[in-house]
């Protein structure tokens, strides 16, 4: 008889406790329940705001490539009207601004002098001893055969400069400017400061003064040459570099190495793709002209 369960009487203390517990069971059950609901909304949310960053890159990048070669073709016509650098707007509504820079203007990797080397890096750096330093690693350098193995920045499947010669395999020296971050002592911050000042395209001991950036002769020392308004012509090496921004602040920046004097019958030929780093501040929300009128 003792084993016979028994009806609890309500008003009792042992009812009242079985009443709570089952509350309190149903309360935690909620909760749980509005816990897996939120978790799988906030989840819903990041998987579209992942899905729609995802879309607004791959926009601006395209954006991005599409400048570089309007500045391409605008560059490439005889009696063409466009300077750089450019400030305008792409036919989706995307703000460009792009630019052209010849690389006879810059610091070759491959055939600078040591003096401008050092003057270089040591200004970038601010010490004098570690642009010593560079400047060493860099001529060193120019005696090693240059490793297959793509470069970070790089796109993937385009030959750089140093061995698109037919059938000669890879010559000594660099064979594109992002290998500048494999020098002792090069810091990510000195590397990013340096890459708009160098090149591997120009074969000049010293860069020339009617093309280098106001920057460079200031770093260097170069007398400046008489302000002039100048047109960059389809010749020699050049790199454009086209810095998008979409309406939802997504930004881009490519950089692209032409050779206009690329052979094979083609007007010129694109040697290298790199990804850039934003250095000036995003395009004012102003109506800019379009980029392209029809």
């Amino acid at each position: 008889m003792d084993d016979i369960p028994r009806k609890i009487p309500p008003g009792s203390l042992l009812y009242s406790r079985q009443r709570g517990f089952a509350l309190v069971t149903v309360i935690w059950g909620l909760g749980l329940i509005l816990l897996l609901g939120g978790t799988l909304v906030v989840g819903a949310k990041y998987r579209s705001k992942i899905a729609s960053a995802g879309t607004s890159v791959a926009r601006a990048s395209a954006a991005a490539e599409s400048a570089i070669n309007l500045a391409i073709a605008a560059t490439l016509m005889p009696e063409g009207r466009t300077r750089f650098p450019l400030q305008c707007r792409m036919p989706g509504g995307e703000r460009a601004f792009v630019t052209v820079e010849e690389e006879i203007g810059k610091v070759d990797l491959n055939a600078a002098s040591k003096p401008i080397l050092e003057r270089l890096f040591a200004a970038l750096a601010s010490d004098k001893a570690l642009g010593e330093r560079i400047a060493g690693e860099i001529l060193r350098a120019r005696s090693t055969v240059p490793s297959t193995t793509p470069r970070l920045g790089t796109e993937a499947g385009i030959p750089p400069p140093s061995t698109t010669n037919g059938k000669q395999g890879p010559r000594p020296g660099f064979a594109s400017i992002m290998e500048l971050d494999q020098m002792a002592g090069m810091s990510p911050g000195l590397f990013r400061k340096a890459l708009p000042f160098v090149t591997v395209a120009s074969g000049r001991t010293a860069p020339a003064g009617e093309a280098a950036s106001p920057a460079l002769i200031e770093a260097l020392g170069l007398s400046p040459p008489p302000a002039q308004p100048r047109r960059i012509l389809a010749s020699g090496n050049v790199t454009i570099r086209a810095d998008v921004t979409l309406s939802d602040g997504s930004r881009q920046v490519r950089e692209a190495l032409i050779d206009f004097e690329g052979g094979a019958g083609l007007p010129y030929a694109i040697r290298e793709w790199r990804l850039g780093t934003a250095t000036l501040s995003p395009t004012q929300q102003r109506r800019l002209p379009p980029c392209v009128r029809i």
